[in-house]
């Protein structure tokens, strides 16, 4: 009866195929698939050839998806690499929104009352120090932004975060570090031998009134992460969550809001992955370089 009374909704129901993006058919293209095709030789790539002259070679050939890299993912923002050259200047910088966020098993509460300062400040401090022990300079900024209103604590916090870019124009990362809102269960995994509170990267895409021009360079910049902090420690990043809003996004082509374990979690296995982040982090950095 829907399908009848709503002109196309019967189209909309049927499931639709997969779209499959092909190369444009050209005389470079066609030479490339014949040779490929006769030879097994993928002149775009010499590694082919040097496995088809030794063969011991394809053994070293790792399995699976290729090593993702900033130059692998569309729409990543490129570094600035006269800063991330320098040893001596900020390319890391940490904040907190809800500044009072605390982990149940430590503090006994969610949230400490009355503008105190919770556990998760304790999280991006260490993540700070991760980074300099890594040989990379960050700063951590504490001020509190959710005393007296919680629900108000964005505009508070994207002044702290304007002033930190503008104050610091090295930085090539900036994070908002919080606790998410979830049973243990959820957010608790094995890494290393340790219990660790799993990581949800958070990218906001932005809305009507509230535009996010850098989404998708957050976004590929997200995509980086998870795929680096999984394929070094599986299981410990549960993913990217896309949310319509800004969440200081706006300010930054590398600006991300980074949940680490939930209420649920102890500090200490916050702190765990904290400190694996910072290492990946770091990796992506000299990368860069």
């Amino acid at each position: 009866m829907l399908f009848l009374g709503i002109p196309g909704l019967s189209r909309a129901a049927q499931p639709q195929s997969a779209i499959k993006i092909t190369p444009e058919l050209n005389a470079g293209n066609l030479v490339h698939k014949l040779v490929l095709l006769f030879s097994g030789i993928d002149f775009r790539d010499l590694r082919s050839l040097l496995s088809q002259e030794i063969p011991f070679m394809m053994a070293f050939k790792s399995p699976g998806t290729p090593l993702v890299s900033a130059a692998t993912l569309p729409n990543f923002p490129k570094f600035d690499t006269s800063s991330t050259a320098s040893n001596d200047k900020p390319l890391v910088a940490i904040y907190h929104t809800h500044t009072a966020e605390a982990f149940i098993p430590n503090s006994g509460v969610a949230h400490r009352p009355g503008g105190q300062r919770g556990d998760i400040v304790d999280v991006g401090a260490a993540l700070a120090k991760q980074l300099e022990k890594d040989g990379v300079k960050a700063i951590h900024n504490a001020t509190i932004h959710d005393y007296p209103s919680f629900m108000k604590a964005y505009g508070p916090s994207e002044t702290t975060a304007k002033k930190l870019l503008a104050d610091n124009p090295s930085i090539q990362m900036i994070f908002d570090i919080h606790r998410d809102a979830d049973k243990r269960e959820n957010v608790t995994a094995m890494a290393t031998g340790m219990s660790v509170a799993k990581i949800t990267i958070v990218v906001a895409t932005g809305q009507q009134d509230l535009p996010q021009p850098h989404w998708q360079q957050n976004h590929a910049f997200a995509k980086l992460i998870d795929a680096k902090l999984n394929a070094k420690y599986p299981g410990l990043c549960k993913g990217i969550q896309l949310v319509e809003w800004r969440y200081n996004q706006h300010l930054h082509p590398r600006a991300l809001l980074i949940e680490v374990g939930s209420q649920e979690s102890s500090k200490e296995e916050a702190v765990r992955s904290i400190e694996m982040l910072g290492d990946v982090l770091a990796e992506i950095l000299a990368e860069s370089r």
